[in-house]
């Protein structure tokens, strides 16, 4: 209600400043929707994504708005207002796995409504990012944002930007060069926690870190795309910066997550798997020498590891989650409930002293089953495989059984070996060629994910988005198809002219 503060003033007071002041406001929306009616979707989009790093800390700049949750309805008022037949080319065809996700939206919704956590500001914004309002809707409409060669190079575009700096800032973190820092508050130590570390604009190291191996894979995958020298440089540039900033974000979970997707996306493509033991030589060489040059990272790196308070807040948390579900397995104890429940939860266990007091549990599987129950975890769970399951691991080749003779039972010459039959539709062989350099990339993002997601909260809207959204772009053949050729003609045609398209069924 206070960002209302202005609108009340000017309403009792209507001065000359004040009604300057408001029309100068209404010029600048204007001016914004104009612009917005000129750049396509997936730009706008990605900008709101991109801006989602400083989702949360926009006060700390002096903007009481946040302008990321903007800019994204601002984009999905170009969607709506335009119209689906107007920005995309394809057209979204209903499968199992949106049931899915709406019946685990409706069920984390009730939750929240029952445990009264809906309308207060914490359960709000856990809902739409933690849980994930926000990144399901980026996966369903993915065929709408990212669904065209164009579009995709813009998403490719934000993770060259978003990996580029993102790796910048944590080098200068690194080298506590607060000052060059940009935005400012990143360096100041009264602001968040881990201050010290490649915390970044979330923070956070363990988003932050989740957030520059994705800008990585994204520069990776836009070598195999992008034929322009200057734009590969770029990502020659990000991939580069990316292993240090890392590395500096001393966290063991983002470490791990780090290795097991790099591991994971080298051994799924052929050509690639005679360097996975190369690369992690001169990955390991290289920390060595980072650790033998400074004698201060390797302090601040030995320090980290022998950290044992994150250890204890994680054993807790879990501990207390787990005693949870076994007392609620159902219902679980309301959605954002554990925060203030779990205290009631914890007992004192030998070897270690009770923490993670007030804290998120450090597993968001636990946390899901804890506040949500057993059925809520299996529906988001579903959804997340079902995701992972059309994005990632397309139907096999089906092999043609070889005749046998009708008298003998012995094998004709002719049919010794099974043949191929043709491809089918959904197979990995009719796959588009930009989904066969997608798919490496995706498996590593995932792989990743699963594994921070098992030793930190992973609290931070962009993360959440980064997953779903490439799964959403992965999945794009499997929850849409093509318009037929005549629509598209007559969309480009409407389009050259500024025109929309009457609505007609599909």
């Amino acid at each position: 209600m206070s960002r209302l503060h202005f609108l009340t003033q000017f309403l009792n007071h209507p001065s000359p400043a004040n009604i300057a002041a408001l029309v100068g406001l209404g010029v600048i929306v204007l001016g914004l929707c104009y612009l917005a009616s000129r750049v396509t979707l997936a730009v706008v989009v990605a900008v709101g994504m991109f801006l989602e790093l400083f989702s949360g800390s926009w006060a700390y700049m002096g903007i009481p708005v946040p302008i990321d949750r903007a800019v994204l309805l601002l984009g999905l008022a170009i969607l709506v207002l335009k119209g689906p037949r107007f920005v995309s080319e394809r057209q979204i065809v209903l499968r199992p796995l949106h049931i899915v996700i709406l019946a685990a939206v409706a069920w984390a919704a009730a939750s929240a409504i029952i445990a009264g956590t809906m309308f207060t500001k914490l359960g709000f914004y856990a809902f739409l990012d933690r849980f994930g309002l926000v990144p399901f809707a980026l996966f369903c409409l993915a065929p709408f944002v990212f669904g065209s060669a164009r579009q995709r190079n813009v998403f490719l575009g934000l993770m060259v930007a978003m990996g580029l700096y993102l790796s910048f800032t944590a080098l200068l973190e690194g080298a506590h060069l607060y000052r060059l820092v940009v935005p400012s508050y990143i360096g100041d130590q009264n602001v968040g926690i881990q201050w010290g570390r490649a915390r970044g604009p979330m923070l956070e190291t363990t988003g932050n870190g989740f957030c520059i191996f994705v800008g990585a894979v994204g520069a990776a995958t836009a070598l195999r795309t992008w034929h322009d020298g200057r734009a590969r440089a770029l990502c020659y540039l990000t991939i580069l910066l990316a292993f240090p900033a890392e590395f500096l974000t001393l966290t063991r979970g983002v470490w791990i997550g780090a290795f097991v997707g790099t591991v994971g996306a080298l051994l799924l493509v052929k050509r690639t798997r005679r360097w996975v033991f190369p690369s992690l030589g001169v990955a390991g060489l290289a920390v060595v020498l980072a650790l033998a040059v400074s004698p201060t990272l390797n302090h601040e790196a030995v320090q980290s590891a022998d950290r044992q308070s994150s250890v204890w807040d994680r054993q807790n948390t879990d501990l207390a989650a787990l005693t949870i579900v076994a007392e609620h397995p159902l219902t679980g104890i309301g959605w954002e409930k554990f925060i203030t429940e779990s205290p009631n939860f914890m007992v004192q266990q030998p070897g270690y002293p009770i923490t993670g007091l007030n804290l998120e549990v450090h597993n968001v599987f636990l946390s899901h089953a804890a506040e949500l129950g057993i059925p809520g975890l299996l529906l988001w769970s579903l959804g997340l495989a079902g995701a992972a399951r059309r994005g990632l691991l397309p139907g096999k080749i089906r092999w043609r059984r070889p005749r046998r003779s009708s008298r003998s039972g012995i094998l004709p010459q002719a049919a010794a070996t099974p043949r191929p039959v043709a491809p089918q539709p959904g197979t990995l062989e009719t796959m588009p060629e930009w989904w066969v350099v997608w798919r490496p990339a995706g498996l590593a993002i995932f792989l990743c994910f699963g594994v921070i997601a098992s030793l930190a909260p992973f609290s931070e809207p962009l993360p959440n988005g980064l997953l779903w959204t490439w799964l959403g772009i992965l999945a794009v053949p499997y929850t849409s198809r093509a318009r037929s050729r005549a629509f598209v003609r007559a969309g480009s045609w409407a389009r050259q002219r500024g025109l929309s398209l009457a609505p007609t069924s599909a």
